[in-house]
């Protein structure tokens, strides 16, 4: 039997998680270069994490179109109301966060920042943070790979029981958004035991954004998929994490243990239909217009990154060394998925 062990403190997670590898915000980036343009071009989906209200409360939605219908220029994301799930939800001055996705790439582009500007046809995001993220909840999901016919599920458990892909929403107490992506085998991602949902933590790049997150707010939003279908199973609660909990045991994947569990005691749970997924036609996953490099974008944003310091220059000077990079995230994504 496993005591159980609550997380409330940045020293308690990182004992958990390990500490974020310095410097953290290396391949982190304050505006839209090039490549995440080319990216931005081509996606034709990003799911939305919002931080609105003096309380910072959290909101997901999802908005999707063809390849290319998010506008981009270097500090500006233009999205058009009428591919937004649940457009009113957003307000002027949310703190915003969003994950574009691009069928058939297990990597993400994340660009975070703020809702600017809302007129009858466009929201406009300025754009804090853009950042290329790690390829393993895709891997962990097959998303792309394995997909269904597209038939609806009746029941949340039965829901939980299929899904192999969802998004997390946090935000802090700065009102800063956070879009995380979980993947893992059907019933290993997210299950319901007595009423609460539980999901769990894998290895990472441990940057842990929404768990920091979670340790001032609570409050989060998780929206989870069926590869090949529209809809959608929205849950949103306060959450608790464990290092070590009796319902830990349910999560081992390959002979592993999950690094955490986190407990989301739910205020409000439906199933709905995403018409945002439908106008993005995820599945069948086709080839992108563009060919994109992650591990050539993880460099670009390297050089271009802000961060100084002894580390930092070492780290870049390592990273422009011919196949050191991708040498280092082949490695990691065969040793470390789980």
């Amino acid at each position: 039997m496993r005591h159980e062990k609550i997380i409330q403190s940045v020293s308690a997670l990182e004992a958990c998680v390990g500490k974020t590898p310095g410097p953290r915000d290396l391949k982190v980036i304050d505006f839209l270069d090039e490549e995440a343009l080319r990216w931005i071009s081509i996606s034709p989906c990003l799911f939305i994490s919002l931080a609105s209200g003096e309380q910072n409360l959290v909101h997901a939605t999802i908005a999707g179109g063809e390849p290319g219908f998010v506008k981009a220029g270097a500090h500006a994301l233009i999205i058009q109301k009428e591919s937004v799930d649940r457009p009113d939800s957003i307000s002027q001055g949310d703190g915003w966060g969003s994950l574009f996705v691009i069928p058939s790439l297990r990597e993400s582009l994340r660009v975070n920042g703020t809702v600017k500007e809302i007129s009858d046809r466009e929201i406009t995001v300025e754009v804090a943070e853009c950042y290329l993220h790690c390829a393993k909840a895709f891997m962990r999901s097959k998303l792309w790979q394995e997909y269904g016919p597209g038939s609806d599920v009746k029941t949340e458990s039965g829901f939980c029981e299929q899904a192999r892909f969802m998004v997390v929403a946090t935000s802090d107490h700065a009102r800063r958004a956070d879009m995380s992506p979980k993947g893992d085998p059907a019933g290993m991602l997210l299950q319901q035991h007595d009423g609460e949902y539980w999901y769990s933590d894998r290895p990472g790049n441990r940057r842990v954004d929404g768990f920091r997150n979670i340790l001032t707010q609570p409050q989060i939003e998780i929206l989870a998929l069926l590869a090949g279908s529209s809809q959608i199973l929205r849950i949103k609660g306060e959450a608790v994490m464990y290092s070590e909990h009796q319902l830990k045991d349910r999560f081992i994947v390959a002979e592993k243990d999950p690094l955490l569990v986190i407990k989301v005691h739910p205020e409000r749970v439906s199933l709905e239909l995403s018409q945002a997924l439908d106008k993005a036609k995820l599945w069948p996953p086709k080839e992108p217009a563009l060919q994109l490099n992650p591990t050539e974008i993880w460099k670009a944003h390297m050089k271009l990154s802000k961060v100084n310091g002894l580390e930092a220059t070492l780290a870049k000077a390592a990273v422009s060394m011919p196949g050191v990079l991708q040498t280092g995230l082949d490695w990691d994504y065969k040793n470390n998925l789980y």
